[in-house]
């Protein structure tokens, strides 16, 4: 049965040969599999039971089609928008297409800070997001009280502590 295997789509507007050239043109495919080995930091795992392979291999699955859902949903508001660019590359460069590990990173170094006396939070504050960090959330549907929490009732910083 070499050179024999399944092909299935769920665009029934295709003939089986236009799916075989769909499959044989890979670039979109081939660059998950390279987020596979860099983003994931995919390396060569021992385990003596399949069914843990089976469970990293999904685990995997899920991070790779959480990665293309956020990119589509950003890519198609930004066009539905008229947004061209986002600041998201070292210096604000712009990104005309930005991948996930890009946007996500601009949310590095965000943080809320909790003042705890006796175990009960007396006081919280929150770093500002900047204007492009509030486009993203905006662009992916997320409100600010959906992406800190509903609990927040402080203060928000400017200034890192």
């Amino acid at each position: 049965m070499d050179g024999i295997f399944p092909l299935l789509t769920t665009d029934k507007s295709l003939s089986a040969k236009e799916v075989l050239f769909a499959y044989k043109y890979q670039p979109k495919l081939e660059k998950r599999f390279t987020q596979f080995k860099s983003v994931h930091e995919a390396a060569p795992l021992l385990f003596k039971k399949i069914e843990r392979v089976e469970g990293i291999m999904f685990l995997f699955f899920l991070s790779l089609m959480i990665q293309a859902i956020i990119e589509r949903e950003v890519r198609f508001r930004m066009k539905e928008r008229g947004i061209e660019t986002l600041p998201v590359y070292p210096e604000f460069r712009d990104a005309f297409h930005p991948t996930t590990s890009k946007i996500l990173y601009t949310f590095e170094g965000i943080f809320s800070y909790q003042v705890r006396l006796a175990g009960e939070t007396t006081k919280e504050f929150r770093d500002s997001l900047t204007e492009t960090q509030q486009k993203i959330l905006d662009l992916l549907g997320i409100g600010l009280n959906y992406y800190w929490g509903n609990t927040f009732s402080g203060e928000f910083n400017s200034e890192k502590l």
